[in-house]
């Protein structure tokens, strides 16, 4: 019998953080950066030292209910299990745990800028951005990223909806590939952002979220060798895009793929 030779795909190692902190913050700035985009500035001590594990980091954010609750936070005793943690708050005080890329990080100020998909008050998330205001605080759980090419990526497609906006934009500015193409679905023109590179924005045009968008990648001419891809967003969509890319030969563990939020429950 012949010997075959198997030739092993190596995957990404995604990047690590332990002992992560908890700690209270305050909005120190808020801005809207398109009709359904909103931009809290976030300030605190532990900023400072922060070091970002890549760059679609991402943050537990901990947010009082209303405004009149108090900002209580989980016993910071190095626990992986912050969910668990939060859960022991007594109810009354508990705050909302939600998770957001950190779209900016300015170590000198002390500060980050977080970017908020806001839909009136689907979710504690948006509620939260369009309450806040300058003073307004929140607590804060390190966490890590996503993102985790080869070193000899060439090649790479990057998917996502308006909710991956933020750690798209940070990819684009702070990676490269020599062959690197981008798709983002939004809900109409008003949402498109400036980004480091070039984007194939996909309207939604009035149809279930996802749809356009996994036609658009489905119809695209994409390059033969794809080293990485990374697709975030509507999770049914990034499951069939995710199908879609290994059915063109893409490894599975070439793909880093979230869902940030799912079609019938409320955003963030």
């Amino acid at each position: 019998m012949a010997e075959r030779t198997v030739h092993r795909v190596r995957p990404p190692q995604r990047p690590r953080r332990t002992g992560a902190r908890v700690f209270a913050a305050e909005v120190t700035a808020v801005r809207d950066l398109t009709p359904h985009m909103r931009r809290l500035t976030i300030s605190a001590a532990e900023f400072a030292d922060y070091a970002p594990a890549g760059p679609d980091e991402y943050l537990g954010l901990l947010l009082p209910r209303d405004e009149s609750a108090p900002l209580v936070l989980p016993v910071n005793d190095g626990t992986e299990n912050i969910r668990a943690a939060v859960a022991a708050i007594p109810g009354e005080d508990r705050p909302d745990l939600r998770w957001y890329t950190l779209r900016c990080h300015r170590p000198d100020a002390r500060e980050i800028d977080v970017d908020f998909v806001v839909h009136g008050d689907e979710g504690p998330g948006t509620r939260f951005a369009g309450r806040a205001r300058v003073g307004s605080p929140l607590g804060i759980r390190e966490c890590t990223a996503l993102y985790a090419p080869l070193p000899e990526t060439r090649a790479r497609v990057i998917v996502g909806d308006e909710s991956a906006i933020p750690a798209i934009a940070r990819i684009l500015e702070t990676t490269e590939a020599a062959d690197t193409q981008v798709f983002i679905e939004i809900s109409g023109p008003a949402e498109k952002q400036e980004l480091a590179g070039a984007v194939t924005w996909v309207e939604r045009r009035g149809e279930l979220p996802g749809v356009r968008l996994q036609r658009a990648v489905r119809a695209a001419t994409l390059p033969e060798v794809i080293d990485y891809a990374w697709v975030c967003g509507e999770r049914l969509a990034v499951q069939e895009i995710r199908r879609h890319l290994v059915e063109r030969g893409v490894s599975k563990d070439r793909i880093t793929f979230s869902g940030y939020w799912r079609l019938g429950e409320a955003r963030g």
